[in-house]
């Protein structure tokens, strides 16, 4: 996506327009972490003004895409080990859970959007369209605690879903690790369908710890991983740490840190 202008009905945009548009920016990468999003350009760009788009850097800093620095303005956030260990955590909490309820209620319609989108995965990974099998991953997890019974818990997943989607994206670009996800989805599937729910709880559990593994395991970030904001804090082994330091030109933190912009 880009960050051109667009047609707004009455010549305005509303705040939360402008958010989702500069969300999907940041979790798509075209937006790095630690850029800084300086108000004139970005006002220019997208045809508004100034009023607004503070507005819009409100709402993305209040789900934690960005920073309000002082003199410095809005940069968006850093990724960080501590932040996708905590995510993904909570994560299997809830998915698990989904897992469990779904495999008790087993309602026909969403049993066959998921082994439908299973289906759309594979297609993806055949024609290494990598950026649609990660959304339509994504969409499988989201339609599990969406339908699962538990409407709190939908809630505030919801909190959580966009920062996870940074992270993910990051994940998809392991080699072979789409494969082993769309097996490991397949699991969780059979297991609901079956009406095992221990079980489907047990493989939803499992398919993110493998995912986390996955990414410990990985080997040292290429040049395009870099380019998409992987921090100085990446998960890994210590000598995968060390290597992710070395190939980046300035260390960046956690949130709360300044991050250098990325050009």
């Amino acid at each position: 996506m880009s960050l051109d202008r667009f047609e707004v009905e009455g010549g305005t945009l509303l705040p939360e327009r402008i958010a989702s548009t500069l969300r999907n920016a940041i979790v798509g990468s075209v937006l790095a972490p630690g850029a800084r999003l300086e108000e004139l350009g970005l006002a220019k760009r997208l045809g508004v003004s100034r009023v607004p788009l503070r507005e819009a850097f409100r709402v993305l800093a209040g789900e934690g895409l960005v920073v309000i620095q002082p003199n410095r303005g809005a940069v968006v956030s850093a990724r960080s080990e501590g932040e996708l260990r905590e995510l993904f955590v909570v994560r299997s909490m809830f998915e698990s859970e989904a897992a469990r309820l779904l495999a008790k209620s087993r309602p026909p319609a969403v049993l066959d959007a998921l082994d439908a989108m299973i289906s759309d995965m594979k297609r993806a990974v055949r024609g290494r369209r990598h950026d649609e099998y990660a959304r339509i991953a994504a969409q499988f997890h989201d339609l599990m605690v969406a339908e699962c019974g538990n409407l709190l818990m939908g809630q505030l997943y919801d909190r959580i879903r966009i920062n996870l989607r940074r992270y993910q994206l990051l994940m998809v670009d392991l080699p072979g690790s789409p494969a082993k996800s769309i097996r490991e989805h397949e699991t969780i599937l059979a297991a609901v369908m079956s009406g095992r729910a221990a079980a489907a709880a047990r493989a939803a559990a499992l398919h993110v710890d493998e995912l986390v593994r996955r990414f410990e395991q990985s080997s040292p970030p290429t040049t395009s991983q870099i380019a998409k904001g992987l921090t100085a804090g990446g998960v890994g082994s210590s000598s995968h740490r060390r290597a992710r330091i070395a190939a980046q030109p300035t260390r960046t933190s956690t949130r709360k840190s300044q991050p250098t912009m990325k050009d």
